[in-house]
């Protein structure tokens, strides 16, 4: 539904595509780093469920005498900031994207609704990539980060937490040499 990792996607283009460039390699942060927002969100939206018996169980059941309406708008707040949580968790996720083109290298940073940092490098100006991936879980679920050198003043690329980071790796440089790069 979502992969994050998709070779020749199809009805796929971005802001300043040339009309003879073609997206080989689409990339978005593996899915199991979506837990850092998935995990908050759900213990949040069980708190209304679980803070009764505790509070009871703890000798403080009398808190919970309050008005109807104070109940009523702790629940809404509650269920409002799951849902700011998720929301944001996803558009992050999901809007966060990493290309390669027939011609360029697109890194595409989502900071907020408002903000976004677009980069972008052209192959022939690819010096080289490296890949690592460091920890259990990214070692469990085959995922790290690929970084592109880049020729001149420009900054590296950084492709965070991505899947499969050696075969990315390799098929940038790939992509560099087919492109008449070094």
């Amino acid at each position: 539904m979502f992969p994050s990792y998709t070779e020749n996607p199809s009805n796929v283009c971005f802001e300043g595509q040339d009309p003879d460039e073609t997206i080989l390699l689409l990339l978005r942060a593996h899915p199991i780093t979506n837990l850092s927002w998935i995990i908050p969100a759900v213990i949040i939206f069980f708190i209304p469920f679980l803070t009764p018996p505790i509070l009871n169980n703890l000798g403080f059941g009398g808190i919970l005498n309050l008005p109807a309406t104070y109940i009523s708008a702790a629940l809404v707040i509650n269920y409002l900031l799951v849902l700011v949580i998720t929301f944001e968790g996803f558009l992050y996720w999901y809007f966060n994207v990493y290309i390669v083109t027939s011609k360029n290298i697109v890194d595409i940073d989502f900071h907020s609704i408002l903000f976004k940092n677009i980069d972008l490098a052209p192959l022939k100006n690819v010096e080289d990539t490296s890949s690592n991936m460091g920890g259990i879980l990214k070692a469990i679920f085959n995922y790290g980060h690929v970084i592109v050198q880049t020729a001149g003043a420009s900054e590296n690329i950084d492709f965070a937490n991505v899947p499969n980071p050696h075969k990315v790796s390799d098929f940038i440089l790939d992509r560099v040499h087919i492109a008449g790069g070094h």
